[in-house]
């Protein structure tokens, strides 16, 4: 009994800290960049696994969590591979239009049948929504505290967890868990890990590849033409699959379309200042 019960706690454990990620924190001089930041407020942390030295904006908010939003899609298709949810990246789901009607805002993208890759890349809400009779709230339960996600927090049964501020995470968590991923894949299978990445592969630049995801919410309760939060979250490896770096941004500005790309755009200028992507 009492090894089955030190299996679960090891189970339970933090795979990787803030201590262990950050071995020192630098603030980044914002000076370069406050004239597009403009009225933005911005949280940034980056790693650099050479030193595992982490760079820094608003040192502050690193600690603040936020609803993960389309951000959580990178631990929920990795929970889908794992428990089975889907048989592969590949697997297509019918756009049921009666379960999941489109709203105004959706983009044409999201009116179509999708793959678990296809709607990860097109950042397709339905799809995912659609995951989660097909996951058992225990294993939600048992990966969300595998992962150490945020607050760890959901309602089984429930389709919105991630979007409603009921599931939260800051950016500090959200770096912790990639480093964790790529460090021991946080307990992943090799196979699921490497299907996950051929869906979340950005773009490739001077011998580095990009994995990463955007996610955003309206600030207040759906009002999507009032402030909006956001988040681009992923990571960088060299031309041997070695990790250069995990990052966080977390973006708040008046609008939608006042982050929609300029969280990415900002993220990779920081991380090319940094020297951990090619300008």
């Amino acid at each position: 009994m009492k090894i089955k019960t030190l299996f679960a706690l090891l189970l339970l454990a933090p795979l990787i800290s803030f201590a262990d990620v950050c071995k020192t924190t630098k603030p980044i001089n914002t000076d370069p960049y406050i004239a597009e930041i403009g009225t933005r407020k911005v949280t940034f942390l980056a790693v650099d696994f050479k030193n595992n030295h982490c760079w820094a904006i608003n040192e502050t908010g690193l600690t603040q969590r936020h609803a993960p939003y389309s951000s959580f899609k990178i631990p929920h298709a990795l929970i889908a591979l794992e428990t089975g949810a889907v048989k592969s990246v590949d697997e297509r789901f019918e756009w049921d239009q009666i379960k999941y009607p489109a709203k105004d805002f959706w983009p044409e993208t999201w009116k179509q049948s999708h793959t678990l890759a296809s709607a990860f890349k097109h950042s397709a809400v339905w799809y995912y929504k659609a995951l989660v009779p097909r996951i058992k709230p225990a294993d939600y339960k048992k990966w969300l505290a595998k992962f150490h996600y945020g607050n760890q927090t959901f309602t089984p049964g429930s389709n919105e967890f991630w979007l409603n501020n009921e599931l939260q995470i800051s950016p500090v968590e959200q770096v912790e868990f990639i480093a964790c991923l790529l460090k021991n894949r946080c307990g992943v299978k090799a196979n699921n890990f490497a299907a996950f990445e051929s869906a979340a592969l950005q773009e490739t630049k001077n011998g580095l590849t990009l994995y990463a995801k955007t996610g955003a919410g309206s600030i207040g309760p759906n009002n999507n033409d009032g402030a909006f939060e956001g988040w681009y979250v992923g990571y960088i490896k060299d031309i041997n699959g070695k990790p250069v770096t995990a990052f966080a941004i977390y973006m708040e500005a008046e609008s939608f379309a006042a982050l929609k790309d300029y969280r990415k755009a900002l993220s990779l200028r920081l991380l090319g200042d940094l020297g951990l992507w090619g300008n």
